[in-house]
């Protein structure tokens, strides 16, 4: 278990912090309330870039600087594209009135500070600040309209997640009187619980509100409210090292309580509720302790969160859809947003099929091409909108070869587009037809490509395809043909 001496030393020690934080990716302490500007601020480590989600990581009974060395999760967050803040909820062991408060205006203010895709949000407590974080998320999802994120998925890092088993946890490490640190902090526990709430015997009800989950009652508990809600419980599971250095049995960790409540959300129909089996635990200082944030494997939580939170990662992407390649044609792959069209809002892959006579200006399949956007969400497809991204599109392509192929400034022109919507082809939410007037960087002459736009009917939840046919001869010449088959021949993802 946690020593309450080793936090007293953290808290005494806070302003001294250890050499691996300046190796860390850099961070930003930001105050929120003016009036405490010693205690009532948040670290925020933001990406290079926009943020594709955000990562919360509360604390308790310690300032969050203390965590930064303890893991590499931020940075992995960093390298990923995800914005980190760290914030402790004070010297609170449960998600109380107070706690809630603090947890709200740190939320609040930093959404106001940062650019925070709502719908992206991790939260994550360690040690008691995990629990903090269960019933915190649980909360939000029992009364959403009082709350300014609601957090899509929720971790802990050997947390507690019953208040009256850890009251009992307590009573049996000052009974037990083997480990020092494990005496200590059941004394300092009960103390501080029995001034806070009350003693649990006396003030059951108040403590079945502040608990995340009752492993003694056989009735759905406040766990019912993560029923849709990704939740992790990391434990460093070395029982033998338990009861050699510290006497304990499983029974004198969290471990038993927090498989219940994942047994249970499994049952209620959660699959994605997970009990990790974690690495051993160290803190940074090289001591070996279960409960260290180290527990965590940093690479494997950034793919799950990844997953979780639905965040579009290149490198790892399989694309869910077969776009065939025809015999002599060479495809290409992008990503949302485009580096020569940030305009363009969506995020997501564009997968391209070029015809082999495409850079070939004396060739029928010059400029002969095909391309899917495969997009996260549901846009809303007009002519107009169509418009707007095409001269985007083409604009950005003709800007990005101006200065590598020295095109005199007297041959640009501005890429226009003209589009309409048509009589809507089989498969398709809607199309569209029209052309776009554009330089021709391959010639350095003016061309008009004509375009045919099949806004897929796909029902997959949060996602959208759209396919375009590109080509500057009329629709009656053959190329169309291929271009047309490649339409066809596009297999897209059913709904389950």
């Amino acid at each position: 278990m946690r020593s309450i001496l080793f936090v007293c030393m953290l808290l005494t020690f806070s302003g001294l912090l250890s050499p691996s934080i300046t190796n860390a990716q850099n961070f930003e302490k930001i105050i929120f309330n003016a009036n405490d500007s010693a205690g009532d601020y948040y670290l925020a480590i933001p990406p290079a870039g926009p943020a594709k989600a955000t990562l919360i990581i509360l604390t308790s009974l310690r300032p969050p600087e203390t965590i930064l060395p303890e893991t590499m999760l931020h940075n992995a967050a960093y390298a990923n594209g995800m914005l980190t803040i760290v914030a402790s909820v004070g010297d609170k062991l449960f998600a109380d009135t107070a706690a809630v408060t603090r947890i709200n205006t740190i939320l609040r203010h930093a959404l106001s500070r940062f650019p925070i895709d709502s719908s992206r949000v991790a939260l994550a407590g360690y040690s008691f600040a995990g629990n903090i974080a269960l019933r915190y998320t649980e909360l939000t999802n029992e009364y959403p309209s009082g709350y300014p994120l609601h957090p899509r998925a929720v971790f802990t890092v050997d947390s507690p997640v019953d208040c009256f088993a850890l009251w009992q946890w307590c009573e049996r490490a000052i009974k037990k009187n083997f480990y020092p640190g494990s005496v200590g902090d059941g004394k300092f526990l009960l103390d501080v619980m029995t001034k806070n709430y009350g003693a649990i015997q006396e003030q059951p009800e108040l403590y079945k509100h502040l608990t995340p989950f009752n492993h003694a009652s056989d009735q759905p508990g406040n766990e019912q409210y993560l029923q849709h809600t990704a939740v992790r419980l990391y434990y460093d599971t070395d029982i033998q090292w338990q009861l050699k250095n510290r006497r304990n049995s499983y029974y004198d960790t969290y471990m038993p309580d927090a498989s219940e409540m994942i047994s249970r959300l499994l049952l209620a129909g959660n699959d994605n509720a997970e009990f990790v089996t974690a690495r051993p635990g160290r803190r940074s200082n090289g001591t070996r302790s279960p409960n260290a944030f180290s527990i965590v494997d940093e690479p494997e939580c950034m793919q799950w969160l990844k997953t979780t939170l639905n965040v579009f990662d290149p490198n790892t992407w399989v694309p869910p859809y077969k776009l065939p390649v025809p015999s002599g044609w060479s495809t290409e792959r992008f990503f949302f947003p485009f580096d020569f069209a940030p305009q363009i809002p969506y995020k997501g892959a564009e997968e391209l099929r070029f015809a082999p006579g495409w850079a070939d200006g004396a060739s029928e399949e010059h400029w002969a091409y095909a391309f899917l956007w495969w997009l996260e969400g549901h846009p809303q497809l007009t002519a107009e909108k169509l418009q707007n991204h095409l001269q985007d599109y083409y604009n950005g392509l003709v800007g990005q070869n101006i200065a590598p192929r020295k095109i005199p400034k007297d041959r640009l022109i501005p890429a226009k587009a003209n589009m309409k919507a048509t009589t809507t082809a089989p498969g398709d939410k809607a199309t569209f037809a029209g052309t776009v007037l554009m330089l021709d960087y391959l010639t350095q002459t003016p061309m008009t490509l004509n375009v045919l736009v099949h806004w897929k009917d796909l029902q997959v939840p949060d996602r959208s395809a759209i396919f375009f046919e590109i080509s500057p001869r009329p629709l009656s010449h053959r190329i169309w043909t291929q271009l047309n088959t490649l339409n066809k021949e596009l297999d897209l993802p059913k709904a389950h």
